[in-house]
């Protein structure tokens, strides 16, 4: 796959993994489009050279007029990446959530993603080249006690990239997943342990994706995959380690 002269649509691309991600994609000549919640984001974004789109995952109204505005103003995109998330950590089986909470986290990682993508096949499915990636998570392949709304989102979303996948096979449009390790991101703020800088992690991808590999990743998460598959109880000791 090129990976240069495309016009690309990254969400949650104003920050973290994102952010690093629509850098390097533009330093390869490529039109970078960024969409994300935060206006003061999207200004900072928007001074480093990149388009950017507000979109709020959450809004049905805000998904269809990001399509809008695709359609009219990019109708040359052909490439997305589904890279928006929010990840809320609570002991789902003792703490009272508010329905409006996991809705969020839910509309966000899965609903307004699996949306967005069905509106703009259209646009994608008429290109020479044309590519989705879905960020998904390790625990969408096994599940962490204190991320139960969010491990469920992301088996969702591999889920989805898996049945897209198939469904558009014979078409121009790639699907590929991409599940990052820990990184250095706002998300992982908090969390303990050793975390991939983004700016490394990225460049490991960029030629997986140029080789269309259906999964782009680490080898650690590779090797996590296998074990979540084979060994599930020590794929259970792992994660208690990491939290």
């Amino acid at each position: 796959m090129n990976l240069s002269g495309n016009t690309i649509l990254i969400t949650g691309g104003t920050s973290g993994i994102g952010l690093e991600l629509a850098k390097a994609l533009q330093r390869k000549n490529n039109k970078v489009i960024v969409a994300g919640r935060d206006e003061v984001k999207l200004q900072a974004a928007a001074e480093l050279g990149f388009q950017t789109i507000k979109c709020d995952l959450e809004d049905p109204d805000s998904i269809e007029n990001t399509v809008r505005i695709i359609e009219n103003t990019y109708p040359d995109l052909n490439f997305l990446v589904n890279n928006a998330g929010v990840q809320f950590n609570y002991v789902f089986t003792e703490v009272h959530t508010p329905f409006k909470r996991i809705q969020q986290e839910i509309q966000i990682n899965l609903t307004g993603q699996i949306i967005l993508t069905q509106l703009l096949l259209p646009v994608l499915r008429t290109k020479e080249q044309a590519c989705i990636i879905n960020s998904t998570s390790g625990l969408g392949a096994f599940p962490k006690s204190d991320g139960v709304v969010y491990s469920a989102g992301k088996a969702g979303m591999r889920n989805f990239t898996t049945a897209l996948r198939f469904a558009l096979k014979g078409t121009p449009v790639r699907v590929m997943e991409f599940i990052p390790p820990v990184t250095a991101t706002p998300m992982t703020a908090g969390r303990p342990g050793d975390k991939l800088q983004p700016e490394v992690l990225v460049a490991h991808i960029l030629p997986q994706i140029e080789r269309e590999k259906q999964l782009l990743t680490t080898f650690k998460m590779r090797l996590f995959l296998w074990i979540a598959f084979l060994l599930p109880n020590l794929a259970f000791k792992i994660l208690g380690k990491s939290s």
